[in-house]
C-alpha cells in the first residue's frame, strides 16, 4: 500500500493542473527583419506594447515595414499589429493615467486648500479695512465738525476783530474830539482871561484921568 502512495500524488498532482483556471499571456515578441519574408535577417526585436510607425504595406506577403521607438526600419507580420495596445498595457496605462490624476487632484485639493487660505485671510482683511473705513468715516465727520467750528470761530474772531477795530477808531475820534474841545476851552479861558488883564489895564489908565478931569472941574 505504501507503493501505491507516489502514485496517488502524483494523480492528486496532474488533477489539480489540469483543474486549475489559467489565462493566455498577451505578452508577444516579434522579429523585425530587412525584408518581408521570413527568409530575411532579423535586425530588432519588438515586444508586446513597443510603437512603431507604419510607413508601407504588403498586402501579398502580410508584411508592414516599421520604424520603431529608436528609428530602426524594417518588416514586421501586420497580423500582430493593432491599433491600440493590449489589454494589459492599457491596464498599466491607466493605472499610470489614474496615478498622474490622483497627483492632480492631490494638487488641485492643495492648491484648494491654499485658495481657501488666502480667501479667509482676504476676507479677515476685508472685514479690517471695512471696519478702518467706518472708522475713517466717523474721523472724517469729526474733522468736519471740528473744521465747521473753526470757522464758526474764525467768523466770530473777525467780527469781534472789526468791532474792536471800529471801537479803537471810535475812542481815537473821541480823544481827538475831546482834545480839540480841551485846546478850544483853554483857548476861550485864554483869550477871556486877556480880555479882563486888557480891561483892567485900560481901566487902570482910564481912571485917574477921570479923577483929574473931575477935580479940575471943581
Amino acid at each position: 500500500m505504501v507503493a501505491w502512495l507516489p502514485r496517488i500524488a502524483l494523480i492528486l498532482v496532474a488533477a489539480t493542473a489540469t483543474g486549475q483556471t489559467l489565462y493566455v499571456s498577451d505578452q508577444l515578441v516579434i522579429t523585425v527583419r530587412t525584408g518581408p519574408s521570413t527568409e530575411n535577417t532579423i535586425i530588432a526585436n519588438l515586444v508586446s506594447g513597443d510603437a512603431v510607425q507604419v510607413l508601407e504595406t504588403n498586402v501579398e506577403a502580410d508584411y508592414a515595414r516599421v520604424r520603431t521607438e529608436n528609428g530602426a526600419e524594417g518588416w514586421v507580420l501586420d497580423r500582430y499589429l493593432a491599433e491600440r495596445p493590449v489589454a494589459e498595457d492599457r491596464l498599466i496605462i491607466t493605472e499610470r493615467d489614474l496615478a498622474e490624476a490622483q497627483v492632480r487632484i492631490a494638487t488641485l485639493e492643495n492648491s484648494v486648500a491654499s485658495l481657501t487660505g488666502e480667501l479667509e485671510i482676504t476676507g479677515r482683511r476685508l472685514d479690517e479695512a471695512e471696519t478702518a473705513n467706518r472708522s475713517l468715516t466717523t474721523d472724517l465727520a469729526d474733522v468736519r465738525e471740528a473744521s465747521e467750528n473753526v470757522l464758526s470761530i474764525r467768523d466770530q474772531n473777525q467780527s469781534l476783530r472789526r468791532r474792536l477795530s471800529e471801537s479803537n477808531e471810535e475812542a481815537e475820534l473821541a480823544a481827538i474830539s475831546n482834545a480839540q474841545l480841551s485846546s478850544r476851552s483853554t483857548r476861550d479861558w485864554f483869550v477871556a482871561g486877556a480880555g479882563v488883564l486888557l480891561t483892567g489895564i485900560l481901566v487902570g489908565l482910564i481912571a485917574p484921568r477921570l479923577r483929574r478931569r473931575r477935580r479940575s472941574e471943581w
